[in-house]
């Protein structure tokens, strides 16, 4: 479907437009000249555009600092983040498998087939990872992927539309959606999903017959590579909605684009083992690995129905006025991702009045339905009071892999819907009469816009301790000696390895929501350095140690008196306070005797 099929002004009525005076014609002027750039640059032109909207609303205050302070927040996810990209500098540099480390939960080691490592974007970012740090790795990507989301998004609108400007607005939707603002402050593998519509673009670029069998394939293949690369969940979730935009449109589309839909679908097939192929060694670790059990409680992830109308408390305009109804929400501020707001609820509803005889159209109106439904769970909460009212999610939860996928989430791809029909409907407009429609637009992304310092440490600098920075660890360990860190916050642990350049192991560490379990990886319940911090019983801690062959613990600063003297008991020795820890060695004469 091109700007042609959905009405879109003539060559005469841009003509006139333009001969207007005042601010219209100006307007009109500057967008005629970047609408006579190429294809190419006017694409070059919408990264750079959304790149600087990215940096300016997500990054400008430590834009100069990215190797100490965290483009988002510094939190456990930034932790593991940061490990897993120096992980894979030191797996390739040394000759390792980069999907089983023998650093963490030594001396067994772990499996990372269900930890969120991001093997491909690790692998991409080597360069930078070694001449910079992982840290700096990781905050270019949280600044990318807001830009690559618009971009991939404007890639599908202007094919659609043929028009620069309502295809910039489709993609702004996307990439500063709450969906994308949300995970900003630390979700990395959340916010890498750019590769959800510029699959979509390449499926419309061959159904129009723009791109080649061969071409269309090995693109295809590689976009679902990176996806699955980055995120599993993400990769679960493009295929599932996917599939159903793909039926929907056999269906609704027009008899000849259904018919080219349908000799696309070998070329699917082929690109999907193409994908599984170039990804083989995460596909076979994940397959050869039990799927982990649901970790989250399915009812407090999900959206709640006032929730795509009344604002989170993160929301610049109305947040903290409506925190009366969002406080009563089920799912937490932070992952509350399905706000839309009533203005642009509106959008949709004139989309249906101008193409209401198209069934195309109110596909797409559908798909944005089903999305939300979906969102909602398996049951209906309403201001926080649940219904007994069947919901579709229900079928989900007997699907492989989408079955973990959690509802709150879903709302990306109302979004992708909503940017697809903001950008036609746009694009039926032009001259004056079309700056009510982007006001409108413009008001929209002003209401879902969020103000991410309610989040603490936004922008906060990556904590590490002068133990680690100045290499005082080199004279209180030895190399590749196994440690058991009890950090300040969960993956605390993680980030001292990694600030360390993997010198020394992980006794155990936090790797996410599911940990290791069982005999084989002697587990021990999560210990933190904070006051108030439930501590294992001293026989359970010294078995633990045992079984480990735990040479050191190294404990962040300050340490609550009650774990100074459960260590001092445990290891018979006390702890030396240095650099930002605090160090108890543990003899192994001392743990034998005891």
């Amino acid at each position: 479907m091109r700007a042609s099929d959905v009405g879109a002004p003539s060559d005469a009525t841009d003509a006139e437009a333009r001969s207007r005076v005042g601010l219209g014609s100006s307007l009109t002027a500057i967008a005629g000249w970047f609408g006579r750039r190429g294809p190419i640059s006017r694409g070059f032109l919408a990264f750079a555009l959304f790149g600087l909207a990215s940096i300016v609303i997500f990054a400008l205050p430590v834009i100069t600092d990215l190797g100490h302070r965290c483009v988002g927040s510094c939190l456990s996810d930034t932790y593991l983040y940061v490990w897993s990209f120096e992980w894979m500098h030191h797996a390739v540099s040394n000759g390792m498998d980069p999907f089983f480390t023998p650093l963490v939960y030594a001396p067994q080691g772990l499996d990372l087939a269900w930890v969120t490592t991001l093997p491909g974007p690790a692998l991409l970012m080597l360069p930078v990872t070694s001449s910079f740090g992982a840290l700096v790795s990781v905050n270019l990507l949280m600044i990318a992927a807001p830009a690559l989301a618009g971009w991939a998004m404007y890639l599908v609108c202007v094919r659609l539309t043929a028009r620069f400007w309502p295809s910039i607005a489709g993609g702004a939707l996307f990439a500063f959606s709450p969906y994308i603002g949300q995970h900003m402050r630390a979700h990395l593998n959340l916010v890498l999903i750019f590769f959800v519509p510029l699959a979509a673009y390449l499926v419309i670029r061959r159904v129009d017959l723009s791109m080649g069998r061969v071409r269309f394939t090995i693109l295809l293949a590689l976009v679902l590579a990176g996806q699955l690369s980055s995120s599993l969940e993400l990769f679960a979730t493009l295929t599932f909605f996917g599939g159903i935009a793909y039926l929907g449109a056999l269906v609704l589309a027009p008899k000849m684009v259904r018919i080219r839909l349908a000799w696309t679908i070998p070329l699917l097939i082929v690109s999907y083992a193409g994908a599984a192929l170039i990804t083989l060694p995460i596909v076979r670790n994940v397959l050869s690995q039990p799927e982990p059990s649901s970790f989250r409680i399915e009812r407090l992830n999900t959206a709640d129905l006032l929730s795509f109308v009344v604002p989170p408390p993160p929301a610049r305009i109305g947040g903290a006025a409506m925190t009366s109804i969002s406080s009563r929400f089920l799912a937490s501020p932070q992952d509350n991702t399905a706000y839309v707001s009533i203005v642009l609820l509106v959008i949709p509803v004139l989309f249906l009045i101008r193409f209401r005889r198209h069934a195309w159209a109110w596909g797409l109106v559908a798909s944005m339905l089903l999305v939300a439904a979906l969102s909602l769970g398996s049951q209906l909460h309403i201001g926080g009071q649940p219904f007994d009212v069947p919901m579709p999610q229900s079928i989900m939860d007997h699907l492989p892999f989408i079955q973990h996928a959690l509802p709150e989430r879903f709302p990306a791809y109302l979004y992708l819907a909503l940017g697809v029909i903001t950008a036609i409907w746009l694009a039926q407009a032009s001259g004056i009469r079309a700056w009510w429609r982007y006001a409108l637009v413009a008001l929209g992304l002003a209401l879902m816009s969020l103000n991410l310092s309610w989040e603490p440490n936004y922008h906060g600098v990556y904590p590490v301790p002068p133990f680690i920075s100045e290499g005082d660890f080199h004279r209180y360990l030895a190399p590749d000696e196994n440690v058991l860190v009890v950090p300040r916050i969960l993956g605390g642990d993680l980030g001292l390895q990694a600030a360390a350049e993997m010198q020394f192991r992980l006794a155990r560490a936090y790797v996410g929501p599911v940990h290791p379990v069982g005999h084989a990886q002697v587990g021990l319940r999560v210990m933190l350095s904070v006051p108030g911090e439930l501590l294992p019983a001293p026989t359970a801690l010294l078995y633990f140690l045992t079984e480990r062959d735990v040479g050191a613990v190294i404990v962040e600063q300050p340490v609550q008196p009650e774990l100074a003297t459960l260590l001092d008991g445990v290891t018979g020795s006390h702890g030396v306070p240095v650099g930002g820890v605090t160090i108890w060695d543990v003899p192994p004469t001392a743990l034998g005797s005891r």
